[in-house]
């Protein structure tokens, strides 16, 4: 059994994030969406669509021990009696702008809504995310870059990571070559050098040109160095070997709380692996239920489903697509759409834990005009 200290670098998070209301009780329940299990190169390809974010949450209420009753909101919906279990499918289906043309959509959030419920999830570009360990690498590398903030980091990356999305399948072909994750020693200087390659033309781009210009003398920084230490000494082809740190992130944050998921055999057995302890307390706050006996595991499954198919739109689109759809909604999508960040709002004022994102800044670009 490995033992994990809930508290090691949690309160070092909630300082530096200033997060708040993380030691109230609270009782979360989990569904999730795209859900990949594992993110690797197989054969010169990802196994995953990587234009779809992994999205893990659900909906959470103030308190611990209290049930909230979904009978009367699921017989409103008027659904085929064979149903046993109530999922996105029979919500709506299609695309986001199709999504937010469903009439049970508009009822279930409401319902949410009235009934004080908050939303929470944990949001994940999982390109993004196995992409900008080699911007982080470089500027741990690198001497120049300790006055880089945040904000110039991830801007970086952004950019740095939009060049390698555009041109996924040489990105693809460049991290079969080199075993990516995990670059030999001796090749660290021929990735740097293919990857300066690819990403060179975006430095001519105006938008671009600083990020851009900023990743490759960083990585030039590196190869001099021959250090690329968040890429070495990992499993090669194997940018993610399962999602459980992203089950267990929650356990350790909210420490306080219930947590609730729907029966995913596999995170099942890793969580079992785990004692999580708060000091030399013993926790024992979460389960693994069957969603057919929960309702607000089934309600999380079509939060998730929804805000799948919100955030593809986000990945998709350009940003003036964004605005010209937008702002020709009809009634019933601009209804849904408020709700959601009317819902998105009313939890981030709750407890900015409660949303956990790991995106790239384009993505919150757009998803502020998308939920304003």
């Amino acid at each position: 059994m490995i033992k994990i200290n809930v508290n090691e670098n949690r309160d070092e998070i909630i300082m530096f994030q200033g997060l708040q209301n993380m030691d109230e009780e609270y009782t979360f329940y989990y569904d999730e969406t795209n859900n990949g299990r594992k993110f690797h190169l197989e054969k010169g390809y990802f196994n995953i669509s990587v234009d779809q974010n992994f999205i893990l949450g659900g909906l959470v209420y103030d308190g611990r021990g209290s049930v909230i009753d979904t009978t009367d909101l699921f017989q409103s919906l008027k659904l085929q009696k064979t149903t046993t279990e109530i999922k996105f499918k029979h919500i709506a289906s299609g695309e986001l702008i199709d999504v937010l043309k469903s009439k049970k959509m508009n009822q279930i959030l409401k319902w949410i809504y009235s009934h004080n419920l908050y939303l929470h999830y944990t949001n994940l570009n999982p390109l993004y995310f196995g992409i900008v360990d080699i911007i982080d690498s470089a500027i741990v590398s690198s001497a120049t870059t300790t006055a880089f903030d945040i904000s110039f980091a991830n801007h970086v990356k952004n950019e740095f990571y939009l060049a390698l999305n555009e041109n996924i399948e040489k990105t693809v072909e460049i991290f079969f070559e080199y075993g990516y994750p995990s670059i030999d020693k001796d090749r660290i200087g021929n990735f740097i050098d293919d990857i300066i390659e690819l990403v060179t033309p975006y430095r001519d781009v105006h938008k671009s040109h600083l990020g851009i210009e900023t990743a490759i003398q960083i990585l030039k920084a590196s190869k001099k160095k021959k250090k690329l230490p968040f890429i070495e000494d990992e499993t090669k082809y194997t940018l993610m070997h399962d999602y459980s740190i992203f089950y267990m992130q929650p356990l350790c944050m909210f420490k306080n709380s219930m947590h609730c998921f729907d029966r995913e055999d596999l995170i099942k057995t890793i969580l079992e692996q785990y004692e999580f302890l708060d000091g030399n307390r013993k926790l024992d706050h979460y389960e693994f239920v069957d969603s057919k006996e929960n309702g607000l595991i089934q309600l999380s499954d079509i939060m998730m489903g929804f805000l799948g198919k919100l955030y593809a739109f986000v990945r998709q689109k350009s940003v003036n697509d964004i605005k010209n759809i937008r702002g020709n909604l009809g009634e019933i999508e601009r209804g849904n759409l408020d709700l959601i960040n009317k819902l998105t709002w009313r939890s981030q004022i709750k407890c900015k834990g409660f949303l956990f994102k790991s995106i790239s800044d384009d993505e919150k670009i757009k998803e502020r005009i998308l939920l304003p």
